[in-house]
């Protein structure tokens, strides 16, 4: 009989941050490399109604609060409130403008990836302060909570570009 052997933290987070961004033969959920797969300015800046939220928002609000957690992954917490006020702002460009930011967010989202795959469960473990002033928090966990974030935003994603009649990745 085959001893199985135990997963560790480490394994367990970098597979969840793994599968939050790239598409894989078994999972439901929608990564964000497919979820952004094939869009165009115009698409992503196409919203619903003028009070709810387009694609190329939802990038620039992960953008952000995935900055801000690098930052404090660094040892240097952000203001939460500081980039609260820098969210959700009304977003137009060009085709290159857009693929910067969608190449922007899949860029910092493969530098989680990265840095995730080469700490132990200690680093892991590791109690980080996320906003100037606020609660700690285990670094395993906050990077759970922010690549389960970007699944949230990724099926919000999905959902606009079926309203609009483009395919699923």
């Amino acid at each position: 009989m085959e001893r199985e052997s135990r997963v560790t933290l480490g394994q367990l987070v970098a597979d969840h941050v793994h599968t939050t961004l790239y598409d894989e033969t078994v999972q439901w959920q929608p990564p964000l490399n497919g979820a952004l797969r094939g869009l165009t300015a115009a698409e992503a800046a196409w919203k619903p109604a003028p009070a709810r939220h387009s694609i190329w928002q939802i990038v620039r609000h992960l953008i952000l609060w995935k900055r801000g957690v690098l930052q404090a992954w660094d040892g240097d917490p952000p203001d939460g409130h500081a980039l609260g006020a820098a969210d959700w702002h009304e977003i137009s460009g060009s085709d290159a403008d857009w693929e910067r930011d969608r190449r922007t967010l899949l860029d910092i989202s493969t530098e989680f990836l990265t840095r995730v795959q080469s700490l132990d469960d200690a680093a892991l473990s590791r109690r980080i302060t996320w906003y100037k002033g606020g609660v700690t928090q285990p670094l395993a966990m906050r990077i759970v909570r922010t690549t389960t974030h970007d699944i949230y935003h990724a099926g919000q994603i999905m959902y606009l570009r079926a309203l609009q009649g483009i395919p699923a990745r």
